[in-house]
């Protein structure tokens, strides 16, 4: 015998249960919290600022090296950040680090010699630089790091200090991050450093306090 039923109560009790499962679900991905006006203000200046330092980036130029001379000096030309990323497809790393803290800048250095192939690999530039933050102008490097073997990889490139104007906007660009990170309640940054990786469209993949890792360098560039 085909036992009998009640349509209009099937689906009455078919929309409660799926009603109930919604609720359920709900339970299971609780809202993220909302941020306060304060919280909101801070993520859009740092939006701002990123965007900001991303423009600003794309207008300057880098000595790239393209080789060495007789003498194993290396031979460097003249390239834009912006077609470096478009064009030839590279991503770049700026290590910058205050006045007084150029020890830093050789440890990275150290660091960039073990994982050598892998810039090679994944055609990622790193450019060092010193930064007086008070003054926002770009320091030129010490003979102890201009004249070492270390600063001649093939992965460094160096900021092009052409004009007054050209080295003021270095200047003013990665000092402008600094005081960022210390709004950010980060003055530590005075003492390690910071990283920016540029991505091939010119923008901020992400920011760090401190010497690059490479394995994350690597990983984000990976996903290029």
């Amino acid at each position: 015998m085909q036992a009998s039923y009640d349509r209009k109560k099937l689906n009455t009790e078919a929309s409660f249960t799926e009603g109930l499962m919604r609720s359920w679900e709900g339970l299971f991905q609780p809202k993220e919290p909302e941020l306060t006006p304060e919280e909101l203000e801070a993520q859009e200046r740092q939006e701002a600022s990123s965007e900001a330092t991303a423009k600003a980036l794309q207008t300057l130029k880098l000595n790239v090296q393209t080789g060495e001379d007789d003498d194993g000096l290396p031979i460097r030309r003249t390239a834009p950040i912006s077609v470096l990323l478009s064009k030839a497809k590279q991503s770049i790393v700026l290590f910058a680090v205050p006045q007084g803290k150029e020890q830093l800048i050789t440890d990275v250095l150290l660091s960039m010699r073990i994982e050598a192939k892998g810039f090679s690999e994944r055609n990622v530039l790193v450019v060092p630089v010193i930064v007086d933050v008070a003054a926002k102008k770009l320091v030129e490097l010490p003979p102890n790091i201009r004249d070492a073997k270390l600063i001649r990889q093939s992965a460094i490139a160096l900021p092009l200090r052409e004009t007054e104007d050209s080295e003021d906007a270095w200047g003013v660009t990665l000092a402008a991050e600094f005081e960022e990170a210390q709004l950010q309640g980060t003055d530590e940054v005075l003492q390690i450093g910071l990283a920016l990786i540029l991505g091939q469209d010119g923008s901020i993949l992400r920011r760090g306090f401190g010497r690059p890792n490479w394995k994350v360098v690597f990983s984000e560039t990976d996903a290029l």
